[in-house]
Order: structure tokens, then sequence, then C-alpha cells
């Protein structure tokens, strides 16, 4: 896996608008993120991929929590009406 193929999966997971399909996104996403950086090299360049896995996993778990949080939400607001 190259740096293009996991940041393909990386984009299709913060793109994605159909929130049936996030939570799989988010964990195409990681898993191809975790196998780039197992398989990074030692160069000045992994240094610069290191940097934008570590900001990707970051802005994942942040899609994660913001879905998490609407979801309960959507639970307590639809429980309030009945």
């Amino acid at each position: 896996m190259n740096h293009s193929d996991w940041y393909s999966i990386y984009t299709a997971a913060l793109l994605e608008l159909d929130p049936a399909k996030i939570s799989t996104r988010i964990r195409d996403a990681e898993a191809a993120i975790f196998l780039r950086a197992q398989n990074l090299g030692e160069g000045s360049d992994s240094v610069r991929e290191r940097e934008a896995i570590t900001d990707a996993l970051s802005s994942l778990r942040s899609l994660q929590r913001n879905m998490l949080r609407e979801l309960a939400l959507g639970q307590t607001g639809s429980s309030l009406l009945t």
C-alpha cells in the first residue's frame, strides 16, 4: 500500500454522507492507515507521511466522536417524543 492508497480510503471516509456507511468507512481507513504505517521506511519522506498519518487518524477520531454524538442525540430526542 502506498500513500495515495490509504489517502484515497481516508478521503472516502471523510466525504461519506450516508450515516449507515460512515462506521465502515472509518474502520477501512484506519486499517489502511495502520497497514501503511507498518510498511513505512525511515527516510525523510516517511517522516512527512507519518505526520500526515497522525493528522488523518486524529481527523477520523473526531469524525467518529461527532457521529457517536449525533447518534446519541438522535436517540435521546426520539425517546423524548415517545
